[in-house]
């Protein structure tokens, strides 16, 4: 079985602890090894990443491997199928990557493996290769591991240090919801430095149907978890986008269940649009974690959500200058130099003259949530071609104006109430006219 692995424990005891049976062992490199080749971090929510922690495994590790066992609290594993073999051996399946996998110790497994590389390189007199030494992250570490891991198989029996390992698994017959025992278990392994609330939905998998939705070109750039390196696009700003077809299903008698969503907080507190987001979820799911058609269909609209805010970050200057030349000149407002490198937008990375804060354009964003219909089928679509809108300078009349009121001051405008109603008038005006 693929996903599936024997682990051969040098000591071990099973406890029966009611809902989950636990199982405290102690493990070899050659089965630290096994975990490595088939075990992921996707069931830990937070990515690993090498610091001091790291380091100060590896110095135990090239210093003192016998004491490796004492110094260590070891993994904490995850699977709804263990079985107990004989001689103290367990075989577990990975198979659900919610539940499935390691909880808490990525920073041992991170270093253990990234330990192993170079050492086995080392033992063959070998340059260690740069793709091993520049691993700074899990995902680093995963792409050397699956390159270079056949290498290691006689290498690893020849290592002396052991540690210790946690498995749960559920109870046979013992009706519960396992899937939310390991998230609540795996949130207080890491109180030490609590949670994310984002992080936290995203491990109970509050934005899989999100994910689904957005672009495949963009999707594997957001941060979804703490600590991913090499993700440049902040969780935060996507999950505040996707507030804004939610603003629509409001605005037609849907999501009753959810207080008024204000379209402000989109701009000055995605802390709070991550907890809305996460009402939304856990108050209209189904017992299987399904969510109503409308609210999948409103979020399939975040295919374009984020190519609509960078064309408007694009457009907006060129349209401000159209009422009011000198966007350039506003103190908030930073334009290229002729020898410079352009600026880039926040999802594309498309070419920009300008870098601004996005203040100023939130309110007019936001209010494209006038422009969603929802029929009796359930369908939800926009009501015209966006894009065209958007390329239409005269529809930012109220917008300019209601940046010189506030006195070119981006954060009164992202914050004010009349910006959002202003913009949502011209929407609504657009409407009108179909």
């Amino acid at each position: 079985m693929k996903n599936s692995i024997i682990l051969k424990t040098e000591n071990s005891v099973v406890f029966n602890l009611g809902k989950i049976q636990k199982a405290l062992c102690i493990i070899n490199a050659e089965n630290i090894s096994k975990l490595l080749d088939r075990v992921s971090l996707t069931a830990n929510p937070r990515e690993s990443k090498k610091n001091k922690v790291t380091a100060s495994i590896i110095d135990t590790l090239n210093t003192a491997p016998e004491e490796m066992v004492n110094r260590t609290k070891g993994l904490l594993v995850s699977t709804q199928k263990c079985e107990s073999l004989e001689r103290g051996r367990f075989r577990l399946s990975f198979e659900d990557e919610k539940t499935d996998g390691v909880l808490d110790g990525g920073h041992n497994m991170l270093a253990i493996g990234t330990f192993l590389l170079e050492k086995y390189h080392e033992s063959q007199n070998n340059q260690i290769p740069s793709d091993v030494q520049k691993i700074k992250c899990w995902e680093d570490f995963s792409e050397a591991w699956t390159k270079y891991s056949h290498l290691l198989e006689d290498f690893v029996k020849e290592q002396k240090f052991t540690i210790p390992v946690e498995i749960i698994y559920p109870t046979k017959n013992v009706d519960f919801d396992f899937a939310e025992l390991v998230f609540e278990i795996s949130d207080a392994r890491n109180n030490n430095s609590p949670l994310t609330a984002g992080t936290k939905a995203d491990h109970r998998g509050y934005y899989d149907n999100l994910k689904e939705n957005i672009d495949s070109n963009l999707v594997n750039l957001i941060a979804w978890k703490d600590n991913e390196a090499g993700k440049r696009i902040k969780r935060e700003d996507i999950v505040a986008l996707a507030l804004i077809p939610f603003i629509a299903l409001q605005k037609r008698g849907i999501l009753e269940k959810i207080n008024s969503i204000n379209p402000s907080v989109i701009y000055n507190s995605k802390s709070q649009c991550v907890d809305i987001y996460s009402k939304i979820i856990e108050e209209y799911k189904d017992e299987q974690g399904h969510l109503p058609e409308v609210i999948n269909n409103a979020l399939g609209l975040m295919n374009d959500i984020p190519k609509f805010y960078d064309l408007v970050y694009k457009k907006f200057p060129e349209a401000y200058n159209n009422f009011s030349p000198g966007f350039g000149r506003i103190t908030a407002v930073k334009k290229v130099k002729d020898d410079s490198k352009k600026f880039l937008t926040k999802f594309y990375q498309q070419e920009s003259d300008y870098k601004y804060p996005d203040g100023y354009i939130l309110p007019f964003i936001c209010a494209f949530h006038e422009l969603i219909i929802i029929d009796e089928n359930n369908n939800v679509r926009w009501a015209i071609n966006v894009e065209d809108l958007i390329n239409d300078f005269s529809k930012y009349e109220m917008l300019v104006g209601t940046i010189k009121d506030n006195y070119y001051d981006p954060q009164k405008v992202g914050k004010s109430s009349a910006a959002y109603t202003g913009c949502e008038m011209t929407m609504k005006m657009v409407m009108m006219e179909l």
